[in-house]
């Protein structure tokens, strides 16, 4: 959504969401020295705080900008939301920082002042923004003037969404009918000044005209071969609403390959730059948890060893990330050649659907039942994530002969790289039935974003530390 054309667009709002923060923490810190006789302890002045811009600044823009205050759907509603998750999550990671890092001069008061006047600040900055969009939207200067070709059920739901972004900053001044007898109505409050064949003279006269929508049935995509050269030829930019096949849950997008333009469609979100942020986020997470446990590796591999016969690391070949195989790491839970007893052990399966589970696996070790209750099996899995075969959050990987037994839709989680956390983890876990835990995954792939990422992963921490639904 946000081409070349909203990149200036884009970088103004920064800029102020910026601009905003810097006076809010200002603000934050004038609160917090009235505040220092009744909290009994006085502030530093406002010049030893001032580093912490450099976190909080990309913090709350980078959040701002995963959880979509940048997009074209931020309205009066959705925006108090958006600013109030943006303030608890920005507060949290800001709090956590200073902690790993032990800064302890930092008043945690000032932070949380800092959250709520930013996040009040912010909404205001917001609002007072989509005021001037509604109020530029009414003249040419600052609006992105649009035609609308068609007149159909197409042309109006157009011009209705059109309308109800101003943030995209697109203003409908009239229709292109495809039949000349449709000249002179109106089609959603906008008037039909003139047919297709009139295009050239609409764009050649006094009309101040930025854009052109095609709307026209599919059966008539071929009679627009010609406006769109005639735009071409006069500098306007063009956009063709094409109808051809309308996905349940797959996001569409453009893309030239071998200098032919291609309509296509992706069961998960294909925006690059959200998904490179979930790559960075996956190697700095898994870095940081492998560096801080690294003695904990070492404690539980010397456990491990000097309490059953069998190698330490247990790896098995996963279906991962469109069933691409890999082999996926954990410290070993149960008995040295566990996997050929699998036969011996299949009456106890307490599943439904194609994948196994017993409460009580006669294979685990007396240390494995105790890894497996905190989760403590699956660091190594780290190093999968740090490969790029796994994510820290996405759909549980299954054994490959597990995976191929699932059919149909439910096929649409390999859609993503698996991971070591996910909805069903947080959400029961093994007393979730298989159907359920489809579900799950299903709702993961379709609803992605790196805010439910987030979300996941601080509900991951009491989960394995009360070791819910793990066996």
């Amino acid at each position: 959504m946000l081409g070349k054309r909203r990149a200036a667009w884009v970088a103004r709002l920064l800029a102020a969401d910026a601009l905003t923060l810097l006076v809010s923490f200002v603000a934050a810190h004038k609160l917090r020295v009235l505040l220092n006789h009744p909290l009994g302890r006085p502030a530093a002045r406002l010049g030893l705080y001032l580093w912490l811009l450099e976190l909080i600044v990309p913090v709350w823009l980078g959040l701002l900008a995963a959880l979509g205050a940048y997009g074209v759907r931020w309205t009066t509603r959705s925006r108090a939301w958006l600013i109030l998750r943006v303030a608890a999550i920005g507060v949290l990671l800001l709090t956590a920082a200073l902690f790993l890092v032990q800064e302890s001069e930092v008043n945690r008061s000032l932070l949380a002042l800092f959250a709520a006047v930013s996040a009040v600040g912010l909404w205001v900055e917001r609002g007072l923004v989509l005021a001037w969009l509604r109020r530029a939207r009414q003249g040419d200067r600052w609006a992105r003037v649009a035609l609308v070709v068609g007149t159909d059920e197409r042309a109006r739901g157009l011009i209705a969404a059109l309308r109800q972004y101003p943030e995209a900053g697109w203003a409908v001044r009239g229709c292109v009918s495809v039949d000349e007898a449709d000249v002179g109505r109106t089609v959603e409050d906008t008037p039909v000044v003139g047919a297709l064949p009139d295009i050239a003279e609409l764009l050649q006269g006094d009309r101040v005209v930025d854009e052109v929508f095609f709307a026209v049935p599919p059966e008539r995509l071929g009679q627009i071969t010609e406006a769109l050269e005639v735009c071409e030829s006069f500098g306007v930019d063009t956009r063709v609403l094409v109808d051809l096949y309308r996905p349940a849950q797959a996001y569409p997008f453009v893309e030239e390959l071998f200098t032919r333009p291609f309509f296509g469609f992706s069961p998960t979100l294909t925006r690059q730059g959200v998904l490179a942020a979930k790559r960075c986020l996956d190697i700095a997470g898994a870095a940081s948890i492998l560096v801080l446990a690294a003695p904990l590796f070492v404690l539980l591999a010397l456990v491990i060893a000097l309490t059953s016969r069998g190698p330490i690391i247990f790896r098995q070949e996963r279906a991962g990330f469109h069933g691409r195989r890999f082999r996926m790491y954990k410290f070993r839970t149960m008995v040295r050649g566990a996997e050929r007893m699998h036969e011996q052990v299949a009456h106890l399966n307490a599943r439904t659907g194609p994948v196994f589970k017993a409460a009580d696996d006669p294979r685990l070790t007396g240390v494995g039942r105790w890894l497996r209750k905190l989760s403590l099996d699956e660091l190594p899995q780290l190093f999968n994530v740090l490969k790029g075969e796994m994510s820290l959050v996405g759909p549980r990987p299954l054994p490959v002969y597990e995976a191929n037994r699932i059919k149909g839709a439910q096929r649409r989680r390999l859609a993503m790289r698996p991971g070591m956390t996910g909805l069903w983890q947080v959400s029961g876990r093994n007393a979730v039935d298989f159907e359920g835990w489809m579900k799950m995954d299903l709702f993961y792939v379709d609803c992605w974003s790196l805010a439910l990422d987030l979300k996941i992963l601080l509900r991951t921490i009491p989960v394995v530390i009360r070791g819910d639904g793990a066996s």
